[in-house]
């Protein structure tokens, strides 16, 4: 969570975001060097977590029911199978959204009809859709798969005994990790070739590397339940960003926008705070 904030001040403050708009253009210019360096260390990472589950089957954390090659497979079908899906998701949302804002929200001014808007309105589309269904899916795996997971009521069991000892055989909860690693390879990839750039682009494109590493790294080294854990608090918490992001985009303030946007600001304010 501190993250996007600390570039973000970083960046500012050095004034080397890596991405600027010259006058005039209205188009974001990304230095080709930080790009370029971005984009081998991105290439780097998805060809070690594809090498390590093909070639090194006993990196895989203790306890996992999968083979080597099994996860590179499922790694490697999900990524593929979420190409297209992004596409549809983000089609059928424009498309909606644009719609909504012809009719609905006309009386706003229809907040949608620049481009920029809607492109960005789309891509957000894309992250609700898949933190809300995440979100579903890591609720039914640790509180109703085979019972529930214990260490959700005693917290010390989440590195009791350390996490190098820990066994973690669930078959859903190794599934819901390469998922989750396929989830944000795409996401970086779809960031660096698929969507408009924007200001926040190279903090954005650092966010997801590092993510990556994250989810890699905490597999890796078998930290499997404080890892499920903290996926759950983030995506679940990330569902009213969203929401607040798109009340922006649609105008949704102030008495005629039913106050949207300012009760989603404050339910991100509490939701951030409990979680």
């Amino acid at each position: 969570r501190l993250l996007c904030p600390l570039l973000s001040l970083r960046f500012s403050l050095g004034g080397c975001s890596g991405a600027a708009m010259p006058k005039g253009t209205g188009r974001i210019v990304i230095d080709p060097f930080t790009n370029g360096l971005l984009t081998t260390l991105f290439g780097l990472e998805v060809v070690a977590v594809f090498a390590v589950l093909l070639a090194l089957p006993g990196a895989l954390p203790a306890g996992c029911p999968l083979t080597g090659p099994q996860a590179f497979a499922a790694l490697a079908v999900t990524c593929l199978a979420l190409f297209p899906l992004i596409g549809l998701v983000k089609l059928i949302a424009g498309h909606a959204c644009a719609l909504l804002s012809r009719t609905a929200l006309a009386h706003l001014g229809d907040p949608v009809a620049k481009v920029k808007t809607r492109n960005k309105l789309r891509d957000q589309s894309w992250q609700l859709t898949i933190h809300s269904a995440m979100t579903a899916l890591e609720a039914y795996i640790l509180f109703v798969d085979g019972g529930g997971e214990h260490w959700l009521d005693d917290y010390r069991s989440l590195w009791t005994p350390h996490p190098h000892q820990q066994v973690n055989s669930k078959r859903s909860v190794h599934l819901l990790y390469l998922l989750q690693m396929a989830i944000w390879i795409v996401t970086c990839a779809s960031h660096r070739f698929l969507e408009e750039r924007h200001k926040d682009y190279v903090m954005m494109y650092v966010h997801h590397l590092v993510t990556i590493a994250l989810f890699a790294l905490s597999y890796g080294f078998n930290f499997v339940r404080i890892g499920t854990a903290v996926i759950f608090l983030h995506d679940s918490s990330d569902i009213v960003i969203d929401l607040l992001k798109m009340a922006n985009y649609l105008k949704l303030e102030g008495r005629r926008g039913g106050f949207l946007v300012e009760g989603t600001f404050a339910a991100t304010l509490g939701v951030w705070a409990y979680t």
